[in-house]
């Protein structure tokens, strides 16, 4: 697309395509890497925060189990019990001095009596263990699809161009060719 300024077939519409297509190009370039920059720089605050307060909220406490989990067992190969995971009662001091009681995930194999580490809020409510955050790797994540997107949108824009200046060009070639074309015709049925 790049051609001498100088030849003659060089029309103008070529002259905006290859303007066109450098500005795209150094638009990607000088664009793409502060709009990754910016949009993983947010993700990176968001994961951070969100690890924070998922950390503030989130405790291990001992919980002692009270209760034995009921028998859910199947047959396993040799026709010995495979044991299956249950629930059983459990009691525990929650952050704030209140005892806590509630239903645990435990093993079969689990006794009444025995601890076990479970998560729970300030006030005590059993809760999931908190997510494992990676900020890094979700601001990267972040960086690589802008980019993507920043490429899929400027190339959209680059076919939006190419049909105008296709269109210009046929609309133009046309022209040219009613002008031209009864000279070159031997058609004498105008």
């Amino acid at each position: 697309m790049f051609v001498r300024k100088n030849n003659p077939l060089w029309r103008a519409s070529d002259r905006v395509e290859a303007g066109m297509l450098l500005g795209l190009f150094v638009l990607f370039l000088l664009g793409g890497p502060v709009l990754a920059w910016w949009a993983a720089g947010g993700a990176y605050d968001s994961a951070t925060a969100e690890a924070m307060r998922d950390r503030r909220n989130a405790f291990q406490v001992s919980a002692e189990l009270t209760s034995v989990p009921p028998s859910l067992t199947g047959e396993a190969a040799g026709g010995t019990a495979a044991p299956t995971p249950g629930t059983a009662q459990a009691k525990w001091i929650a952050p704030d001095g209140t005892r806590r009681a509630g239903e645990v995930g435990v093993a079969p194999t689990q006794r009444a009596g025995e601890r076990m580490t479970i998560w729970v809020t300030r006030s005590g409510q059993q809760r999931e263990a908190p997510s494992d955050h990676h900020p890094v790797a979700k601001a990267g994540l972040v960086a690589v699809v802008m980019i993507a997107l920043a490429a899929a949108a400027l190339n959209g824009t680059r076919k939006i161009g190419l049909i105008l200046l296709d269109r210009h060009r046929a609309k133009a070639w046309q022209q040219e060719w009613l002008e031209v074309g009864p000279r070159w015709s031997r058609d004498l049925r105008s």
